[in-house]
């Protein structure tokens, strides 16, 4: 007998959970929909609409067809896990229509990134399950029992179900397995192996990928078949469609390994002292479920395909034993023959190196930041914010402080050998394709005079939060959070709210208001992303013969946008791409300077994030430049706990960057409060560990920043300002200590190992050449034992020395005070 309430029923609760997700969760990361609270109308694009009119409409509809489907299973636990799982496979699948519809194509790291929402939709189908399974509950006890010629399956009475729509699933259940098999020999390798958050979770040693080796990939798909055919068994009935079954099945076969990975991987994400353990669950289940619904897919299609009349019972011709045994033969023929022959496919973004330049810094071939002649390059340095145009907070407060060349001298007598120079995309073009020429001139000396005195420029478009038009009116009132307040980026003639609230929902880049100028600027509504990646083009232009110019940090910290990943992966790397072209097209007359590209400012707050696409660019000159504010400023700080320790953080990075075949780079770091108890030790001997470079947070912050906040009584956390009377007090000492250290400003060939601290260096390398360039501080002449090296000599330089010298094949260079 259907319950002819089990659809409507399913239907209502999944409804029920959105429309409360949608109330509490603005930002959507958590909530199964997103509603900023900005307008429908007018409507700019499909994107706009492509929640409200694609996904939920798909997601209910899919839910209700497949509740009503299994309407006729009678066992209250078993319709009830059918309905859940078609809660998990309705969502995943909804989701890919709407990633489909906000960003056609990039069909794969779409299909990907609805994992994330199959692992959500598990959660909160919870509800749906418990609602489904109390009213089968009830309706068994409050229905009478069936009398024997009229019981489900016994072909009489109104209850019988006619055997052509709801066949016997025994049969299905072995076909479906051997797809599961075979699809996860033949794709496995390049879901697990090219996911996009394969870096997070590194190598299973049971995956379907050629990464866990031949008995790993082996048991990973026999693992994806038994369990399959299992569930197929337990799952099914003779009232039971056959084919939702069979999908239903290979989602949760998916599901399995995915749990059986996180259970593998779980003694090593509960080391370093961190919570990474919990979402690397999520991490390690999000592939496997989003492969778990392309199983789904083509296991129910195959299977409704199939023969109304394929056997699942004994037949004359044909006995139990023997039929088992040639099915199980043939199956696991299928697994040995498809898990043996299965050949992973070529994933883009394999480093290369680029043709050689004359000048200016560039990327070997192994991925390490080098100069014209070779030699790796350190860079390592400080972020300069005093060209930035920030809202102003406090009307009696500047927001920045002079940038002079006492500035870059300070910096020189630090041992600095870069900056990070940040800009404001509203004082360089104040007016749509007007660029301020006094504001370009400023940039220009600004980058002239760091080279003066032997720092290298980043150049980074900087926003936080948007821009200065984030500014709720006065009298603002917000159910979610306070009301904003401007910070930095965008001018006001790009600003693109749609009516969304100006409220922080926990933090500035949760704001409804944030996340609807992000989509906008992703999907380049009026053109507002074409303006900035012809800004690009023009500074590429102005600075394309300048050596010292490192290179180009294409947007700093952006935003996520309403809809993550599409919008802070695929539109991001769309725009990282245009960008780019925009940037090489302007250099057309000097040389191709490094590309810093960021991951969302999720990365900021978590210590990881999905980020753009592997092939998001065809250009290698690539550094993957996260800011590394683990155990500093990430979300976890406030709750006292750490999800991503430093040591994690490093190591994340570090396989992000090998992910996307580019170089590594910490944008940000620092920002650590007290200096007495600040980690700051345990980061710099891991920046040592790793051979990278970054550019701490700040030099110098004004009193009237709004990072320094109302009752702040010091600007900064290196140049420190007294706000009370505006005089300049003594930098940390303990941020000094560490800042200023000994470190190879550049090595022959490549380093091999480091350790440094206050008063001490061991750098090994190899490779030959005269470019070995060491920093040592302080005035004392540091003592220099060497291996390896000649010429080697120490000259003193202001705030320290500097140490020289040339190398043919292996070498190490020790110093002390």
């Amino acid at each position: 007998m259907r319950n002819r309430w089990l659809s409507p029923i399913a239907v209502v609760m999944l409804a029920a959970v959105i429309v409360l997700g949608a109330a509490f969760d603005p930002s959507g990361l958590a909530a199964p929909y997103t509603w900023t609270g900005a307008d429908l109308l007018p409507v700019a694009g499909l994107w706009q609409v492509a929640a409200p009119a694609v996904y939920v409409p798909l997601l209910l509809a899919g839910v209700g067809a497949l509740a009503w489907v299994v309407a006729r299973e009678g066992a209250p636990l078993r319709a009830a896990l059918l309905v859940w799982g078609a809660v998990v496979w309705s969502a995943m699948a909804a989701k890919l229509m709407m990633s489909l519809v906000m960003a056609f194509g990039d069909v794969v790291y779409l299909a990907w990134s609805t994992g994330f929402t199959g692992v959500k939709a598990a959660i909160f189908g919870l509800p749906v399950l418990a609602a489904t399974w109390l009213t089968q509950l009830l309706r068994r006890r409050l229905t009478p029992p069936p009398s024997s010629s009229t019981s489900p399956g016994s072909g009489t009475g109104p209850a019988a179900a006619p055997a052509s729509f709801f066949p016997p699933v025994s049969g299905p259940g072995w076909v479906a397995a051997g797809v599961a098999v075979v699809l996860g020999a033949l794709v496995g390798g390049v879901w697990w192996g090219g996911s996009p958050v394969g870096y997070a979770i590194g190598d299973s040693p049971l995956a379907p990928a050629p990464e866990a080796g031949p008995l790993g990939r082996l048991a990973a798909v026999a693992l994806l078949g038994v369990t399959t055919w299992a569930l197929n068994r337990r799952l099914g009935t003779t009232t039971s469609p056959r084919a939702v079954v069979a999908g239903i099945s290979a989602l949760g076969a998916a599901a399995t390994l995915g749990l059986v990975q996180a259970a593998i991987g779980l003694p090593g994400d509960l080391a370093g002292g961190d919570t990474f353990w919990a979402p690397a669950i999520m991490l390690r289940l999000a592939p496997a479920l989003s492969f778990g619904a392309l199983l789904a897919f083509a296991t129910a299609a195959l299977v409704a395909l199939l023969p109304a009349t394929l056997p699942a019972r004994r037949t004359a011709l044909v006995p139990a034993r023997t039929g088992f045994t040639i099915s199980a033969a043939i199956w696991m023929a299928a697994v040995v023959g498809a898990a043996a022959l299965a050949i992973p496919l070529p994933q883009p973004g394999t480093a290369t190196a680029q043709p050689p330049h004359t000048k200016g810094l560039t990327l070997s071939a192994d991925r390490r930041i080098v100069d014209a002649d070779g030699n790796e390059v350190l860079l390592r340095g400080v972020n300069v914010n005093q060209l930035e145009d920030y809202f102003q907070e406090f009307p009696d407060k500047a927001v920045t402080r002079p940038l002079t060349e006492a500035d870059f001298v300070g910096m020189e007598q630090m041992g600095f050998n870069v900056i990070r120079l940040a800009l404001s995309w509203s004082a360089l073009e104040p007016q749509p394709g007007h660029y301020d020429p006094a504001y370009l001139a400023r940039i220009s000396w600004a980058v002239e005079t760091a080279a003066k005195h032997g720092l290298h420029t980043v150049i980074d478009m900087h926003q936080d939060a948007w821009g200065k038009g984030v500014n709720a009116a006065p009298g603002t009132t917000c159910e979610n959070g306070s009301p904003m307040h401007g910070w930095d980026g965008a001018p006001t003639w790009a600003d693109r709210f749609d009516g969304a609230p100006k409220c922080e929902f926990t933090g500035r880049d949760i704001s409804p208001a944030v996340a609807r100028a992000f989509t906008n600027f992703y999907q380049d509504r009026d053109g507002i992303q074409t303006r900035l990646v012809a800004a690009w083009g023009m500074l590429a232009e102005r600075f394309a013969s300048e050596p010292m110019v490192a290179g180009y940090d294409l947007l700093n910290e952006p935003g996520f946008g309403e809809a993550p990943p599409i919008t802070s992966g695929v539109l991001l790397g769309r725009y990282y791409d245009r960008a780019i072209k925009a940037i090489r097209a302007g250099e057309k007359r000097g040389f191709p300077h490094l590309i810093f590209f960021e991951p969302s400012v999720l990365w900021s707050g978590l210590g990881f994030e999905v980020s753009v696409p592997k092939d998001f660019t065809d250009d290698r000159l690539l550094v993957f430049a996260p800011h590394l504010y683990n155990e500093s400023i990430t979300i976890d700080q406030g709750t006292g706990v750490t999800i991503t320790s430093i040591e994690r953080g490093f190591d994340l990075a570090s396989r992000a960057a090998a992910y996307y075949g580019a170089g590594l780079w910490s944008g940000e770091w620092g920002w650590f409060g007290d200096a007495a108890s600040a980690p700051i030790k345990r980061y710099t001997d891991h920046e040592d560990r790793h051979r990278i470079g970054g550019a701490f947070w700040v030099w110098k912050q004004s009193c009237g920043d709004a990072h320094a906040g109302a009752e702040s009584k010091t600007g900064g956390n290196l140049m420190i300002e007294d706000c009370a009377t505006g005089k300049y007090l003594p930098p940390p000492p303990e941020y000094v200590a560490e800042l200023s250290r000994p470190y190879p400003r550049s090595a022959p060939g490549r380093l091999t190992g480091l350790t440094s601290d206050q008063a001490s260096l061991t750098a090994q390398g190899e490779g030959a050449g005269c470019g070995l360039d060491v920093w040592f501080p302080g005035g004392a002449r540091p003592v220099v034992r060497s291996a390896g090296l000649t010429g080697v000599a120490a000259r003193q330089t202001p705030g320290g020395w500097r140490i020289i010298g040339c190398a043919r094949g292996a070498y190490t260079l020790t110093a002390h005070r």
